[in-house]
C-alpha cells in the first residue's frame, strides 16, 4: 500500500507543531507585561498542558513516520489487521485499527 498522502499529512502537521512549540516559548515573557500573577500562573499552566499535548502528538507522528520507514505502517499494533484507509485518513498517526482504538 502507498501512503504518500498520509506521509505528507504527518509531515505537514509535524512542521506546524514544531513551529508552534517554538513560538510558544515566548508566551511567558508576553504574559508578564501588565498581567496579574494569578493570570500568569494560569497562562503558564495552560501553556504547559498544551506543550505536553503537542509533545505527545509530535511523538505519535514521529513514531508513525518510523513505522512507514520500517514497512509496518497501516497494520494494527494490537491485532495485526490492516488499518482502513478511512481511519488512516482521519488519524494518520494511529497505530491501531478502529476496533482496537475503541
Amino acid at each position: 500500500m502507498d501512503f504518500i498522502v498520509q506521509r505528507k499529512c504527518l509531515e505537514t502537521r509535524l512542521n506546524a507543531l514544531s513551529s508552534g512549540m517554538l513560538a510558544g516559548q515566548g508566551l511567558s515573557a508576553f504574559a508578564r507585561d501588565g498581567v496579574a500573577i494569578d493570570d500568569e500562573v494560569n497562562l503558564l499552566t495552560r501553556q504547559s498542558k498544551m506543550t505536553s499535548l503537542m509533545g505527545r502528538e509530535v511523538k505519535a507522528i514521529l513514531t508513525a513516520l518510523d513505522r512507514m520507514e520500517a514497512g509496518e505502517y497501516g497494520y494494527c499494533r494490537i491485532c495485526g489487521s490492516d488499518i482502513s484507509s478511512e481511519h488512516l485518513s482521519a488519524h494518520p498517526e494511529s497505530p491501531f485499527c478502529e476496533s482496537c482504538s475503541a
